[in-house]
């Protein structure tokens, strides 16, 4: 215990306040030309601290990273197991939804999981990679059970899908970071076209 917190929690709390700030200062400030320093100000925390809990920025934005993406994958998997009985195009503006509303909902997420974690370091650039197969596994799998259904041709659809990933994430960042935004559902239905187009032609 400490002042009346067991210290498990007050290190949970800590480290939560580090991730949130620095999910804000790399958004603000781009992650090559951010700081630990900017990140503990922001926070409100010593660079002792900071070190306690990370070995650098790196490791603070491998760990913000991470958790990003297993949400909004998580949210996406989840939408398609609920709708299995539905069609394609259904699945694909459920999902589309989703995964909108866990990454982009909030800029500076997809700011980061979109933009600043490309060419950040070969670790991080690793790192990357082995999301995007996940992400390209996922959608692989719900295309190839459309196409059992007979809702699409069957086909290859590992290029496919890279290009599906990098439209639908050029267009999430771009509408994450909008001032208006544009209505969800006309992105939605720009995403769905796009899709349609790549699993179909």
């Amino acid at each position: 215990m400490y002042a009346g917190q067991p210290v498990e929690d007050r290190q949970r709390q800590r480290r939560a306040r580090f991730l949130e700030s620095g999910l804000t200062v790399f958004a603000r400030d781009g992650y090559a030309n951010s700081s630990v320093g900017a990140i503990c100000k922001d926070a409100g925390l010593s660079s002792r601290q900071f070190y306690e809990e990370f070995t650098g920025r790196e490791s603070l934005l491998l760990e913000l990273y991470e958790q990003i993406d297993r949400e909004s994958r998580e949210a996406v998997a989840a939408t398609i197991a609920e709708r299995s009985d539905a069609t394609a195009i259904e699945i694909i503006d459920a999902a589309v939804r989703a995964y909108i509303e866990s990454i982009g909902r909030d800029p500076r997420k997809a700011r980061v999981a979109l933009v600043e974690v490309v060419g950040a370091g070969p670790k991080v650039e690793k790192f990357r990679l082995e999301l995007r197969r996940a992400w390209g596994a996922l959608l692989a799998s719900a295309a190839e059970d459309a196409a059992m259904h007979g809702e699409i041709p069957p086909g290859d659809y590992e290029m496919r899908v890279l290009a599906i990933i990098g439209a639908v994430n050029y267009v999430v960042d771009a509408w994450s970071g909008s001032d208006p935004r544009p209505p969800l559902d006309d992105v939605i239905h720009v995403l769905r076209r796009i899709i349609m187009g790549a699993v179909t032609a």
